[in-house]
């Protein structure tokens, strides 16, 4: 038994008479017959009474035809449903990037996929990394953006590198420790300020903190707003954190100077999202976006 014959069955009961049926569902009343024979076959009853002036469903066949009916409805709000959430999938996309202190890595990439393509409407969120996978996993995101480290290994998961992101030490300019090599200790004689403490500097950031009297938090401002950050930085000895794409900018260098501290080897990315076998429209138009524009590249010129 399948769904065809299901519907051949609930046309003959709908319209009265397997002639009729037969003109609305555009076949031959031979293969109306042969479905509703090979459904009274397979049940081992008479759905149907044949009389001179049609067809009348008999009482055991108003409950098959009856949750016949039904089982076809829920089919069809499943096929329209699942057509829906495909067109909302290839419009929609829903970007997370971890830690939120880097979303504006993304602002060029982002530009130009909505510029290029106005269908597509974007959802970017900034997320620590364990609650970015949950989203990921759990379909509430389509693709996250974070360090590559914590993705190896997990199931279900596709990952895409990209460029790696260099993370620098900066002051305003003339600040007291520019221009000589410096160690964690000498940074820590003075308020630092970065985004948070899980992101791609945390390592070289815990280091400074451990030269810190008494609780090294009590040394550190997080602030994830960079406008906000560099402005005090600008006014003040506070150093602070910043990516290799923003250093390249003239405003950048109009303003500041990166401090020659150690911060590590550049941290891999890559663009995490589930396996799919028929990807969306808009994950590939995102893919394009980051080939032309890499969120980690260095950008002379300005973001």
């Amino acid at each position: 038994m399948n769904l065809n014959k299901l519907r051949y069955v609930t046309a003959v009961d709908r319209e009265g008479s397997i002639s009729a049926a037969a003109k609305v569902l555009l076949i031959t009343q031979s293969a109306v017959t042969k479905a509703v024979a090979d459904v009274e076959r397979e049940l081992g009853l008479s759905i149907f009474d044949r009389r001179a002036r049609g067809i009348v469903t008999t009482a055991a066949g108003r409950d098959f035809v009856d949750r016949a009916a039904r089982i076809l409805s829920d089919m069809d709000q499943l096929v329209s449903d699942a057509k829906t959430g495909r067109d909302t999938r290839e419009r929609v996309l829903r970007i997370g990037i971890a830690p939120p202190s880097l979303e504006g890595l993304l602002n060029r990439a982002v530009r130009h996929l909505v510029l290029n393509h106005e269908d597509v409407r974007v959802q970017l969120r900034g997320t620590p990394f364990e609650a970015g996978m949950q989203l990921l996993r759990q379909g509430d995101l389509d693709t996250l953006i974070g360090p590559t480290g914590p993705v190896s290994g997990q199931t279900g998961l596709v990952s895409e590198p990209l460029p790696p992101l260099r993370a620098h030490m900066f002051a305003r300019k003339g600040h007291p420790l520019t221009g000589q090599k410096l160690t964690a200790a000498q940074l820590a004689t003075y308020p630092i300020i970065t985004p948070d403490l899980s992101g791609p500097t945390v390592v070289p950031i815990l280091d400074i903190l451990d030269h810190f009297e008494g609780d090294p938090v009590r040394g550190l401002h997080m602030l994830e707003n960079f406008p906000m950050a560099s402005g005090i930085i600008e006014r003040s000895d506070a150093v602070g954190t910043v990516v290799e794409t923003y250093v390249q900018s003239q405003a950048f260098k109009s303003r500041f100077e990166v401090l020659n501290f150690d911060m590590g080897d550049p941290v891999p990315m890559a663009l995490v999202s589930r396996a799919e076998l028929h990807p969306s429209r808009a994950m590939v138009w995102l893919r394009a976006a980051l080939k032309a524009h890499p969120p980690t590249a260095t950008v002379p010129g300005g973001p």
